[in-house]
């Protein structure tokens, strides 16, 4: 597991809880094992990422979903989607489509379902007039049984794919949050540069 970070339930991302009612069966499933890791006072990552592996294996689920989303462009699907707190959704990217390096500001755990998903994470400084020193800390080519996670402030990261790393990833991120309700930061490592993220603002795609 690629992380030992823990979370104190008394911070971002300790709101409320998914109605799994409604939910299909493995996201019922999920979403119930999710709330009693969060009962505690504080939130093992390494189990959060064990969870979202286990769920990501699922391909009779997820097929039909991966299906639905067209190879060729980016594309996502909400699955689980609170007013507050954990949010999961599937994310694809076709091939050699990478994300904008940026934060969260709340916990991330990210797994693919199918293909590769290359993650990168920074170590950032910023500076004012908007440069940053950006150090590339930890890349990872993840296959399915694979997870990264990742907790504030050491959340600063990218993802997508890579030509030649194989087939263009569709991949579960998990969130402890909304992520739009914090301040963040995006990020351009190979310029040297960052911008404020206001809530509200998603950022760019992809690059």
């Amino acid at each position: 597991m690629p992380s030992h970070d823990s979370v104190k339930q008394n911070g971002a991302g300790h709101g409320g809880q998914a109605r799994t009612g409604a939910l299909p069966g493995p996201l019922r499933h999920f979403a119930t094992l999710l709330d009693e890791l969060r009962s505690r006072d504080i939130l093992d990552m390494q189990q959060v990422g064990r969870l979202l592996v286990e769920l990501a294996a699922d391909e009779e689920f997820f097929a039909p979903l991966i299906d639905q989303i067209p190879a060729a462009a980016p594309g996502d699907r909400w699955l689980i989607r609170p007013d507050r707190g954990p949010r999961l959704v599937l994310v694809h990217r076709p091939e050699g489509l990478m994300g904008y390096t940026h934060s969260h500001r709340c916990w991330v755990g990210i797994a693919p379902v199918r293909g590769v998903e290359t993650h990168q994470r920074w170590e950032a400084v910023r500076h004012d007039r908007s440069r940053a020193d950006l150090r590339l800390a930890d890349e990872r080519a993840l296959v399915r049984g694979d997870v990264a996670t990742l907790v504030p402030p050491r959340d600063v990261h990218n993802h997508g794919h890579v030509i030649g790393s194989g087939p263009s990833p569709y991949s579960l991120i998990l969130l402890g949050d909304d992520m739009l309700l914090f301040d963040r930061e995006e990020y351009d490592p190979e310029q040297g540069t960052w911008q404020a993220l206001a809530p509200g603002d998603p950022g760019r795609p992809n690059r």
